[in-house]
């Protein structure tokens, strides 16, 4: 793949990312259900049920794999190619390509946690767990991060 296509390529799936990152976080990606009691759960709103069910720990793990480490994914990111081309920062630009790379392979674990809890979370009357068409948002947004950190190459920094 020529370094232009990588560049273009890198950079429309990180606005993809930006645009679907609003609805990921707005969409339900769970409806839970507790003894007849439905609930539809954003990411957001699972993090304050975690943190009203006194597990304040949890909670902010939520809050952080699944809100702030993707916004800070597509702004970095985001930043890393509208400085493309240029000298500013290069060793910055390659450090946060290089941290976020290792943190990409961390990135699906909210996903794969709601279908252990999909599965497990059938208890017939009593409790039920239910993915929702947010959490396809959600994967979308996370895999969108992961294919342009793969594409954008850390010498196209260097060479640029």
């Amino acid at each position: 793949m020529k370094d232009d296509t990588r560049v273009s390529l890198a950079r429309a799936l990180v606005a993809t990312a930006g645009i679907l990152y609003i609805p990921s976080n707005i969409m339900p990606v769970m409806t839970m259900t507790v003894v007849g009691k439905t609930e539809p759960l954003t990411v957001l709103g699972g993090a304050r049920e975690l943190w009203d069910s006194d597990l304040p720990f949890v909670a902010g793990v939520v809050f952080l794999a699944s809100f702030l480490v993707p916004l800070m994914k597509i702004g970095t990111l985001g930043w890393i190619l509208l400085l493309h081309g240029t000298s500013l920062q290069r060793r910055r630009r390659n450090g946060l390509h290089s941290f976020i790379h290792k943190i990409g392979s961390w990135s699906m674990i909210d996903i794969f946690l709601l279908a252990v809890l999909a599965a497990v979370g059938q208890l017939g009357v009593l409790a039920e767990v239910r993915a929702e068409p947010g959490a396809l948002v959600f994967s979308t947004v996370t895999i969108c991060c992961l294919l342009a950190t793969e594409i954008y190459k850390p010498r196209l920094i260097w060479e640029g």
